[in-house]
């Protein structure tokens, strides 16, 4: 507790600034998952699907850290922008922007159709690398849960017998891992888009084959570049 006290005060302190200016809402509307269910865990299986199409996007993609991060960089981080907003033109502006409002609007537009949300799911997630490989500076976490929620819809749709709330929920969590390798931040992302408590047990255990698929894998970081040492 002694270790923990300044971190949570501190994230207090944040959290009532925020709400004095901007009162964020994460939650999704999707069908309420009523209770937890065996099958449901094996389902969970949606992380490991969303773990390994950002890794996938990760290892084709140019290595992040091949591009300075330096005052003559700014060229390179606005051609990086450029190229992701190009690529987000692919699906019109729900791939555009942060993703926090556009997430929502995919999840209550119920016309997408499974190839329309696979398209969404790869264009976003083309761009969230575009964008880090450039050196734009900016978060990745909205970004990758936007994804997860492409992702989680259209796995949903796919097969109609896993909830919506287990897909989206697994897939979020699986992204955001990717990116962040922050194992509470995933799952209270997850939670918090998701908003069902009985998704807690199937998210804890759905989270440790894929923290131990993710063990030793580099971070989704751009690094800045070490000028060469002398003789």
């Amino acid at each position: 507790m002694d270790r923990l006290f300044a971190p949570l005060m501190a994230a207090a302190a944040g959290a009532v600034t925020t709400q004095l200016f901007f009162t964020p809402n994460f939650a999704l509307r999707l069908d309420a998952y009523d209770i937890t269910r065996l099958p449901d865990i094996f389902s969970g299986a949606v992380a490991l699907i969303a773990i390994a199409l950002a890794w996938c996007a990760v290892v084709l993609s140019p290595r992040p850290s091949a591009v300075p991060l330096d005052k003559k960089s700014g060229a390179d981080a606005g051609a990086g922008r450029f190229r992701a907003r190009r690529a987000g033109v692919v699906r019109r502006e729900i791939t555009l922007f942060k993703g926090l409002d556009e997430m929502k609007r995919l999840a209550a537009d119920d016309g997408y159709s499974v190839a329309a949300l696979l398209t969404i799911t790869l264009t976003k997630l083309a761009a969230l690398v575009i964008a880090a490989a450039s050196g734009f500076r900016g978060g990745r976490i909205f970004p990758a849960v936007f994804v997860g929620v492409a992702l989680g819809l259209m796995l949903h749709q796919h097969v109609p017998a896993v909830p919506a709330a287990i897909t989206v929920s697994c897939a979020i969590m699986g992204l955001v891992l990717v990116v962040t390798r922050d194992g509470w931040l995933s799952l209270f992302m997850a939670i918090a888009v998701v908003p069902d408590l009985h998704l807690l047990p199937v998210l804890c255990v759905v989270m440790l084959p894929a923290w131990l698929v993710l063990a030793g894998k580099p971070l989704m970081l751009v690094n800045k570049r070490q000028p060469p040492r002398g003789d």
